[in-house]
């Protein structure tokens, strides 16, 4: 990605405890993962769908689907902080 709020995103979820391996960011409990791929990302639409996502998996008891509903929760609001300009 080369779009200006790459560096924001990827800087707000490595706080987040997402880790950078081999041009990939992994989510914490590595539920779930990208790659650098776009040269310009629609952030809007992807944190519309990972909410939806986040949304359906809120419920779930499953361990497997509450360590994959942390991560999204963990994408969502590094994409609404970078949307937001924060």
């Amino acid at each position: 990605m080369h779009d200006a709020r790459w560096p924001q995103l990827k800087a707000i979820l490595l706080a987040d405890g997402w880790t950078w391996r081999e041009d990939t960011l992994y989510a914490p409990r590595e539920t779930m993962w990208f790659t650098t791929s776009s040269e310009a990302p629609n952030y809007a639409q992807f944190r519309d769908r990972m909410t939806a996502i986040c949304d359906v998996t809120g419920g779930v008891q499953d361990l497997d689907h509450k360590a994959f509903h942390a991560d999204l929760v963990s994408l969502v609001a590094a994409l609404d902080a970078v949307l937001d300009g924060n």
